[in-house]
């Protein structure tokens, strides 16, 4: 049986709208505390703005995670340094809102620099003074292979995130099923956001989890208080992206 032309054209338009609708997915901001999954499984979250965000998210294609350490010595086991780490990283490359998600051992913040090294590495964007005179043909042919030479090499911005545990409870799931609100997870990290490239801070932030559930015991969840962690701190990032690039 033959396909008319019109029919096959349709159709592949049809598969490509669904191609690119399948990418731009609306993104629905998580409520921590009021949302079904918290009343149910435990593992809401709270968050604080130390310093509300601010710039332009929509640039950042890739997330580098400085591995967790912690602010309240050894009441956090290195186990759960490490378990904090992976989750956010699962948590970041589950969003799909980021092309690169990868972890870090350290981040050493940079300095911005000084106006006149970024006028001399710009000089052959700036255009000449009308009153200047005319170059010779060899600085233009180097202005040209500088101008293609950076139109190659460029960078992907990339926003560092820092994460530091400032209080933790392990929890007692057994002592959870005699339902008087005992044993209870606890998890709060101070995190910081940092443009990679100039070391600018784009915002910080205290998100703070627990295994309190109204219905459904922590031995029996699958989320837990380092998971309501996770969602919080991607789910502050991906909002703020996700509105820049409105």
């Amino acid at each position: 049986m033959r396909v008319s032309r019109s029919v096959a054209t349709a159709l592949v338009v049809a598969v490509s709208t669904l191609h690119v609708s399948a990418q731009s997915k609306p993104y629905s901001p998580k409520n921590g505390v009021v949302n079904w999954k918290a009343v149910l499984f435990g593992g809401a979250f709270r968050v604080t703005a130390a310093i509300p965000m601010h710039g332009d998210f929509s640039r950042f294609d890739r997330v580098e995670i400085v591995e967790a350490g912690s602010l309240i010595g050894g009441d956090v086991p290195p186990t759960v340094l490490h378990r904090l780490t992976a989750q956010l990283l699962a948590e970041f490359r589950k969003s799909g809102r980021f092309a690169e998600v990868e972890a870090v051992r350290s981040y050493e913040r940079r300095r911005t620099p000084t106006a006149s090294v970024v006028e001399e590495a710009d000089a052959f964007r700036t255009p000449d003074s009308l009153d200047a005179p005319m170059r010779p043909a060899a600085d233009m042919v180097e202005m040209d292979r500088e101008r293609q030479a950076a139109s190659r090499d460029k960078t992907v911005d990339t926003l560092v995130v820092t994460d530091e545990v400032i209080d933790y409870v392990r929890g007692n799931k057994f002592t959870q099923l005699l339902l008087l609100n005992l044993g209870n997870g606890l998890m709060t990290i101070r995190l910081s956001y940092f443009d990679k490239a100039t070391g600018e801070e784009f915002g910080r932030s205290v998100v703070s989890s627990d295994t309190t559930s109204k219905v459904v015991p922590s031995l029996l969840s699958p989320r837990t208080a380092l998971v309501g962690v996770a969602e919080g701190v991607v789910d502050q990032v991906t909002r703020r992206k996700v509105a820049a690039e409105r």
